[in-house]
């Protein structure tokens, strides 16, 4: 399975420029994956020395290599500040010094387990409480954490893996990070790989594949995590004032519907439509109640991730919009963006059923004013 490429993931070079824009407040880049493994980490410290090469100051705040060789490996020669030891009830545990980060100045540190609680009697409850309080100094943090952490997803997380997270983190900081780059990795490497002992010790491995790290949980949990990033990269863009030069009445998007054949051959067809025209264009899914992740099977989650990765590797902004009025849901996004071309799926109802319950199309060729709607029979299409 193609992953999504770095186009499609803000601009590596974007969160240096922007943390040496001004000096307050620092600048925040998460790094996000679906499950423990996957290389958040890993990819922070590769960024870390990146941007140490360019002369930046770079040091590690708190890195938690979990017994991974691979990951303490990947620190070499970076400045650690020294963790500091909290002495409570007869046991010494060891937290972020968030004290000699502030006094030691850098212009940015790296951050591990961005949810994790602190100990008690530390200034802030929460690690990413430090954080924030380290981005207010004007310092810029580089932090890692998994999706199920977020507090806006519990609903789907509990359904559908039966855990419930204690440890989390408002959506908002990750809703307001200047930067948010998915690490993504195939649920089958993922499962390999601990499989091999290289993310939890071989005696927690087997329990870790049967529990939490099912083939169904991680398939949901990547679903997260992509479309989390997808509506950070279109919020960013909406945000940043930053515009392609294609007139805003030549963008082209196509709606995506939950059944998967479908949706990938509608897919491809958007993308050479916009190749033609050069221009910018939309994945856009619009999801109803029945739609929602809880209510899918682990095949439904699989191959709508695929449909999703599919277009962002085509060079599409994915966009999930949420409501029961689907037609309704594309023609607000297409008159908020300016879309010229709207492409969707000929319409599922034929005959007598399709004239007395008018569907989508129907619908949107009622409604449809400003934009040329683009009705394509891709059923008999090989979608190459």
């Amino acid at each position: 399975m193609a992953r999504p490429p770095d186009a499609r993931r803000p601009d590596p070079d974007a969160f240096l420029r922007r943390a040496a824009r001004d000096a307050r407040p620092g600048k925040l880049k998460v790094y996000l994956g679906m499950a423990a493994g996957v290389g958040k980490t890993y990819k922070m410290l590769d960024d870390g020395h990146s941007l140490r090469g360019r002369g930046v100051d770079v040091v590690v705040g708190f890195i938690e290599p979990h017994g991974r060789a691979e990951t303490a490996a990947r620190i070499r020669d970076l400045e650690v500040i020294p963790r500091k030891r909290v002495f409570y009830q007869g046991i010494t545990l060891e937290e972020m010094d968030l004290d000699a980060i502030l006094s030691r100045r850098p212009d940015v540190v790296l951050v591990d387990e961005l949810p994790h609680t602190n100990a008690p009697g530390s200034r802030h409850e929460k690690r990413w409480q430090d954080v924030e309080e380290i981005l207010a100094s004007g310092i810029s943090v580089m932090a890692a954490l998994n999706v199920q952490h977020l507090e806006g997803v519990q609903d789907v997380v509990g359904s559908v893996t039966g855990v419930q997270v204690r440890e989390r983190v408002p959506d908002r900081v990750v809703r307001d990070a200047d930067a948010v780059v998915v690490v993504d990795l195939p649920v089958d490497e993922l499962r390999d790989r601990i499989r091999q002992g290289k993310v939890y010790a071989e005696e927690k491995a087997t329990q870790a594949l049967v529990s939490f790290f099912t083939e169904e949980n991680l398939t949901r949990l990547r679903e997260l995590t992509l479309f989390q990033t997808a509506e950070h990269v279109e919020r960013d863009t909406q945000e940043s004032g930053v515009t392609e030069a294609p007139a805003p009445q030549t963008r082209v998007a196509v709606g995506i519907p939950l059944e998967p054949e479908r949706a990938r051959r509608l897919i491809l067809r958007a993308s050479r439509v916009a190749g033609r025209m050069n221009t910018r264009w939309f994945a856009v899914h619009v999801r109803r109640q029945r739609d929602r992740p809880e209510h899918l099977s682990a095949e439904q989650h699989r191959r709508l991730t695929e449909n999703v990765e599919l277009a962002m590797t085509l060079g599409a902004t994915v966009v999930v919009r949420e409501s029961e009025d689907v037609a309704g849901a594309l023609l607000d996004f297409a008159r908020e963006e300016g879309v010229g071309v709207l492409l969707i799926g000929a319409p599922s109802r034929r005959g007598l059923r399709g004239r007395m319950v008018p569907g989508i199309v129907a619908r949107l060729l009622d409604r449809a004013d400003g934009f040329d709607l683009l009705v394509a029979d891709v059923s008999r299409e090989s979608g190459r």
